[in-house]
């Protein structure tokens, strides 16, 4: 059991050293000093203002994370997160500026409505897979596309509110914004969005579907092997299905506390690409809720940190690289902890058996042979 759990934890921590060897080389080269960098990062990275941004900033990231780890355990590269969360977060803006409801109910129906959203987006792709045989990558990367588009035209003829170059919804009042969770006091932006909440119970829910359940158990059993799972009656084309559904529906949630926490409207401040950065989370976390939660707020630490070395001469990039380097070395931390952790099984099983199997018998004499 506990070297189980050194396993797990090896994989992100050599995945991190990799990533900090790769960023410290890109220093040096550059003729920059990477201990004055990563100081740097470091005490601002501390500051309890710069604590609370990442902390916030890392909810979108974790739920991107989970959503992609919600189709990994069935084998499936949920790619399009990016195109769900956009359509989905538009989706409820529009039902949280208009809806005639108070926040007790007009909040649980906008974030219902966006996973509603985020699913159907992912039902595309599922369906293309099952009945086409068309890869998940290819059609989820073009509904990115579709999505960019159909929501620009929306946002621009349907929805927009306001005048000359105002290009997003209406305003979201304070009946239809999520709740502040904690309010530190200590200084501007110092508090914490409600939506750590729903990440909380999105991560507690991924974990009792995908570890306690059958359905979950199935999953495992139609990715490792869709023969097998076949002829003991499990559906894997429903499995594809179902997975890609639930992985859009929590990729519903990812825009919403931008919407609803930050800028109160859908506009062209929604962040994008969020998706990468999830699935390096997820990788990071080995698609378990609480090592995505780990991996969310590292990468939202160093993102948050590395903000401040344009003021001190350093180049700002050094955070985009380090987050690249993650996701390129996530899936080398993880090839090579399996590969020692094989090598310890096979040594210990050799161990093992040498201490299991008996001496061979002495020779006996010639002349006892004859006796006998």
């Amino acid at each position: 059991m506990i070297r189980r759990i050194a396993v797990t934890l090896a994989g992100p921590v050599v995945s991190v050293l990799l990533a900090l060897l790769v960023t410290t080389l890109f220093l040096t080269i550059g003729g920059y000093s990477a201990t004055s960098a990563y100081e740097v990062m470091w005490n601002y990275g501390i500051e309890p203002a710069s604590l609370v941004s990442a902390l916030n900033n890392a909810v979108p990231l974790y739920l991107a994370g989970v959503a992609a780890a919600f189709a990994l355990r069935m084998g499936l590269f949920n790619i399009g997160v990016d195109g769900q969360y956009r359509v989905a977060a538009l989706a409820g803006a529009v039902v949280a500026a208009n809806l005639p409801l108070p926040l007790y109910l007009r909040l649980p129906i906008t974030l219902i409505v966006c996973c509603a959203t985020g699913a159907l987006w992912a039902l595309v792709p599922a369906l293309l897979k099952v009945y086409r045989g068309v890869s998940e990558v290819i059609t989820s990367i073009l509904m990115n596309a579709i999505a960019t588009t159909v929501v620009a035209i929306l946002l621009a003829d349907v929805f927009r509110s306001g005048g000359g170059q105002n290009t997003g919804t209406a305003i979201i009042g304070e009946d239809g914004a999520m709740p502040v969770l904690i309010d530190l006091g200590i200084g501007n932006r110092t508090s914490i969005t409600g939506f750590l909440v729903v990440a909380i119970v999105v991560g507690i829910l991924f974990y009792l579907i995908q570890y306690r359940t059958v359905f979950g158990f199935t999953l495992q059993v139609a990715s490792r092997s869709p023969e097998a799972a076949e002829s003991a009656g499990i559906k894997v084309n429903r499995r594809i299905i179902w997975a890609m559904l639930g992985s859009g529906a929590i990729a519903g949630l990812v825009g919403m506390p931008h919407v609803l926490s930050t800028a109160f409207r859908f506009d062209g401040t929604l962040p994008t690409d969020l998706m990468f950065t999830g699935l390096a989370a997820a990788l990071l976390g080995r698609s378990h809720p609480i090592g995505i939660a780990a991996g969310a707020f590292v990468l939202a630490f160093v993102e948050r940190s590395s903000q401040v070395l344009g003021l001190v001469q350093l180049p700002t990039e050094v955070g985009s690289v380090f987050m690249a380097v993650i996701l390129l070395s996530s899936a080398v931390g993880y090839w090579l902890t399996e590969r020692a952790d094989q090598r310890v099984t096979l040594w210990n099983t050799l161990r093992r058996r040498r201490r299991e199997t008996p001496p061979p018998a002495a020779p006996l004499p010639t002349g006892m042979e004859a006796s006998r």
